[in-house]
């Protein structure tokens, strides 16, 4: 069966069990709530005092559940589909959402249409055009009833995600936050729908994703002075991700749970992201406010992320019963749609009539030192794998450090997670699918550290080691820009035997393998990476990156490695070395990459700040024999601030280049263009975008063709 049709069904049954456990509380105050049904914990009848549902059974939905259930129809039967997107037809869907609001007066209801849906359609039945009435709805109602266009449409095209969502907001809420707000949840649930895996760092990393994703689409939608809804979005999964978590109360009172956009949408982000189970639906049923939208968008986005499993079977049952609603054959509709529409779109994309054609690539002489690429572009992309250490840096800034016994005033400049972290923050930049290995404990730095890997999307595959926190590290700095470290141990400096060896077998070639250097400081993590390296699979390609312990472990490959250091840390290596030749070649960083090449037998890259870098690898003369060569790559020219975190961009985007396939001179290119860029700017997690790396990597080039 497809896997993703108990997500499918997920997201629907998820919205309806949010919607159903919502109803009895909508609109009443956490007091009211409290005084009527003490706590919800489950389906409860609405209470005569309810203001929309009185005297509603056990497992009634709202307008949330039909509204979305009739989207979906008309998403079905093809109103308005063209051009390969799934898109509703204007005056259809509002004319249809006449039609359900005449339904339900007849049927004695007072959970109608919300203030902006009325609004519009009261418009559209006096004559006007329904594509003329929307541009004043600023409130939740297309974001509650667009997970259908979730589960038929893909984020893989933007512009016809943003079509399709467009469609179900411009009747109704044709202003930047309905489409907004309507797009994060569809954003959600489509990704949810394709993600590969479920667990809770994977829900928060989906909720991160989604509204990165929104904040790429072009704006759409009339203005309106309500809040941003990504921004609002944004800042309440930092709020639910700051330790120690706060409670849905707090939450509730920093974000609101009205039926504004702004509010309902990023709450029910905010509730997921604290806490990703079904008890996020109960925690918006207990809120107060606009509890059934907040819950039902809940539900769509965890059971569309984790499957129509992760919820109670007989509660969803006794929803299913009591408003007859026939879930699983919509999502298998709804999926079969999605899948036309994908074909559909594939069909219509221009062929390159060379497509077909293998390209004659000169490859050269390759020695069996020499790395070779383990994926083209062509190809799928590979991931990045930290296997190293995150913890987290309380950075302070000061004149100097005080001497012995004494004592200084400093700076604080904030709290940051660092380690590994900025390297991964760096492939994920380029693109890069990146997941972390290191060992997360149990304390507050622990969940700064989860909550700093979702909201990058990077995965959190590491160990976990329970009793302990993962650890700090103080970086003072002082006037001259001069980095002083003290760090403790924690978590992240206990991985299990077999923990990493255990996933580094899994890899599959065309991966990186980014190793920090640091682990060799640590004896369980040497032992771990070592056996890790001893498992690596054929193809899987390894960055080392030595760092100031200047460790080198047993067992690192010579095929398919690239080492990396800076020109200092090049210069200590040379003075442990017996040969004093070695130890002088190393002052100047052309030289020392050779020698560096010569004395570690694998392919070398010593960065040498503005000066760029060199790389060191076997080359092939005319005569057969292998000799030394070392090749220069420039770095562009930049008013350097900050170099905290330079190495480590440049460490990431060399290996996020590398795992998608481009050539190793064009990856180092991008590597030192992303490592100067990230000086000008202050923070260690400073990479800048893909695009800024690619163009400064293109001018770069166009000065060399030009000289």
């Amino acid at each position: 069966m497809d896997p993703r049709l108990s997500r499918a069904h997920g997201a629907l049954a998820g919205l309806a069990l949010g919607d159903a456990l919502g109803m009895p509380t909508q609109a009443m105050s956490p007091a009211q709530i409290r005084a009527v049904y003490g706590r919800i914990t489950g389906l409860v009848d609405g209470d005569a005092s309810q203001p929309y549902a009185p005297g509603m059974p056990a497992g009634s939905v709202t307008d949330d559940t039909e509204q979305a259930l009739l989207i979906a129809s008309l998403l079905v039967r093809g109103r308005g589909s063209s051009s390969g997107h799934a898109a509703l037809d204007a005056g259809e869907f509002a004319h249809a959402l006449l039609a359900w609001e005449d339904s339900m007066i007849a049927r004695g209801s007072l959970d109608l249409l919300g203030p902006s849906t009325k609004a519009a359609l009261e418009r559209v039945r006096a004559g006007e055009d329904p594509l003329s009435v929307g541009g004043a709805g600023t409130t939740n109602g297309a974001a509650m009833r667009v997970t259908p266009v979730g589960i038929a449409v893909s984020t893989a095209d933007p512009q016809a995600f943003a079509e399709s969502v467009w469609s179900s907001c411009q009747v109704t809420h044709a202003t930047r936050q309905g489409f907004q707000s309507a797009a994060l949840v569809a954003a959600a649930v489509s990704l949810g729908i394709d993600a590969a895996s479920s667990s809770a760092s994977d829900v928060r990393a989906l909720l991160w994703e989604a509204v990165s994703y929104v904040d790429s689409l072009p704006e759409r939608g009339a203005w309106a002075p309500d809040p941003d809804v990504v921004a609002a979005t944004r800042r309440a999964l930092e709020l639910a991700s700051t330790p120690p978590s706060p409670s849905p109360e707090s939450l509730a009172e920093q974000i609101g749970s009205s039926v504004a956009s702004a509010q309902a949408i990023p709450m029910a982000f905010a509730l997921l992201a604290r806490d990703p189970s079904p008890r996020a639906l109960l925690d918006a049923a207990n809120l107060g406010g606009d509890t059934d939208t907040i819950g039902a968008i809940a539900g769509a986005i965890l059971g569309a992320a984790a499957g129509v499993g992760v919820f109670d079977g007989s509660a969803l049952a006794q929803v299913e019963e009591v408003s007859r609603l026939g879930l699983p054959s919509v999502a298998g509709e709804l999926l079969e749609l999605r899948d036309q529409v994908l074909v559909g779109r594939q069909e219509d994309a221009p062929t390159d009539a060379s497509s077909d054609a293998t390209p004659e690539v000169s490859r050269g002489v390759t020695s069996p030192e020499e790395p070779a690429p383990t994926s083209s572009p062509a190809s799928p992309a590979g991931r990045v794998v930290l296997m190293g250490q995150i913890l987290v840096d309380l950075a302070v800034r000061g004149e100097a450090l005080p001497s012995p016994g004494g004592d200084v005033w400093a700076v604080d400049e904030g709290m940051h997670v660092g380690g590994g972290f900025n390297a991964l923050v760096a492939a994920r930049r380029m693109g890069a699918e990146a997941l972390s290995l290191s060992p997360i404990g149990e304390g507050p730095y622990s969940s700064l550290i989860q909550a700093a890997l979702a909201r990058e999307g990077i995965t959190d595959a590491g160990p976990r080691v329970a009793g302990i926190d993962n650890g700090f590290c103080i970086a003072f700095t002082d006037r001259t820009g001069e980095r002083t470290f003290i760090s403790t141990k924690g978590a992240e400096t206990m991985v299990p035997a077999s923990a990493w060896a255990d996933f580094v077998r899994t890899m599959n070639p065309g991966d990186v393998l980014y190793v920090d250097g640091y682990l060799m400081d640590h004896p369980a993590n040497k032992e771990a990476a070592q056996a890790a390296l001893h498992a690596l699979p054929e193809g899987v390609r390894v960055v080392l990156d030595v760092s100031p312990v200047i460790g080198i472990p047993d067992g690192l490959p010579t095929r398919d490695v690239i080492i990396s250091m800076n020109h200092r840390e090049a210069q200590e290596i040379g003075k442990r070395s017996e040969d004093s030749s070695v130890r002088d070649r190393c002052r100047e960083p052309h030289e020392a990459a050779c020698a560096m090449f010569g004395l570690l037998g694998r392919p070398v890259v010593v960065r040498a700040g503005a000066a760029g870098a060199y790389v060191a690898r076997p080359s092939v003369a005319a005569t057969d024999t292998v000799h030394e060569d070392a090749s220069h790559v420039p770095t562009p020219r930049v008013e350097a601030i900050d170099t905290n975190g330079a190495g480590d961009a440049h460490s990431g985007v060399l290996a996020a280049s590398l795992a998608q396939g481009i050539p190793l001179e064009r990856a180092l290119l991008l590597a030192n263009c992303a490592g100067a860029l990230s000086a000008t700017v202050v923070g260690p997690a400073s990479c800048p975008s893909r695009s800024q790396i690619e163009a400064a990597a293109d001018a770069l080039e166009a000065r060399a063709d030009e000289e």
